[in-house]
């Protein structure tokens, strides 16, 4: 593939990357959120719990969006590869296993969200739910992602197996990691966004964005790392293709692009008065959403090598 074809294909992945961040920062929601409360709890600190709170809400909103692209995206796929249905015949096929899981998600993440001042004096329980669904959504996350490269969506090729088993460890790894950080960087936004109906006060919006930007670096660059990882382990022929071609350069550049949001997070978690940094918050989570759309161009091609 040509790079004009890359940079086509690329162009196209913007809206479908676009929502698939909304969909990663509903994900990663339950895990911030429960992040903040169980902090609150060891710290004695409510500025740790009014984050958890409202991260949980931007979750909620999220995950109601999710609901509706995802249904929709879902119907299409059907309509439009319906060899699909057939993989749902094969026993226990590993898409059922996350589609189970993400239901537990969605399940425990609903009254979590909702329940967040209703269960105040019951924090024990609601913790617990908290916990199900993050670990619930970090299983289906881990389950899904493999999966879509086992199944592939072409006619004439029946993929049940990829060529490199190992390759499903880093993947999983990988994107179950990045759910956390882009609920940690959405919510950088989402803090802001909100500050001037919310106003909790200065204070508190200085501690909460360092700590959303804090949040969001570490596991980006446990996401970047993984990367090293993939490479490692594609197969050598997937591997050559890859780097001697157009897609190293993307992949170079989707790397590159993860580094740059590191480094914006870090300024801003670092820094005394992070509100003043309001835009690179906007930049960084630019950035993201490029780098995703990158990653996601690379990960279409990948399926298209099998």
């Amino acid at each position: 593939m040509t790079t004009n074809e890359l940079l086509t294909m690329a162009a196209f992945m913007l809206a479908p990357a676009f929502f698939s961040l909304l969909g990663m920062g509903a994900f990663g929601s339950p895990i911030i959120a429960v992040l903040g409360e169980l902090s609150a709890k060891a710290k004695g600190r409510v500025f740790y719990d009014k984050f958890g709170q409202q991260t949980a809400s931007m979750g909620l909103v999220l995950l109601l969006i999710m609901l509706v692209i995802y249904g929709a995206a879902f119907g299409v796929v059907l309509f439009k590869f319906p060899q699909f249905i057939q993989k749902f015949s094969e026993p226990t096929p590993p898409i059922i296993n996350a589609c189970f899981a993400l239901g537990v998600f969605i399940i425990l993440g609903i009254p979590y969200y909702l329940s967040w001042q209703k269960m105040d004096k019951a924090k024990g329980i609601h913790i617990a739910l908290g916990l199900g669904s993050a670990i619930a959504s970090v299983t289906g996350i881990a389950i899904a992602v493999p999966a879509k490269l086992m199944i592939g969506l072409s006619a004439d090729i029946n993929r049940t197996t990829i060529p490199t088993p190992d390759m499903a460890w880093p993947l999983a790894t990988m994107y179950s990691i990045l759910i956390i950080s882009a609920a940690a960087a959405l919510s950088c936004v989402y803090l802001i966004s909100r500050r001037k109906k919310d106003d909790f006060g200065r204070d508190y919006y200085n501690f909460s964005l360092r700590l959303a930007a804090r949040w969001a670096a570490i596991p980006m660059i446990g996401f970047l790392a993984c990367q090293g990882w993939l490479l490692a382990t594609l197969p050598d022929k997937i591997r050559v293709m890859t780097l001697d071609t157009s897609l190293g350069i993307v992949w170079a550049a989707a790397a590159g692009l993860g580094v740059l949001c590191v480094v914006i997070w870090l300024v801003i978690a670092r820094s005394t008065t992070p509100l003043q940094y309001k835009g690179l918050t906007f930049l960084a989570i630019g950035l993201f959403w490029l780098m995703h759309t990158l990653n996601a161009t690379l990960f279409v091609n990948f399926m298209s090598m099998f």
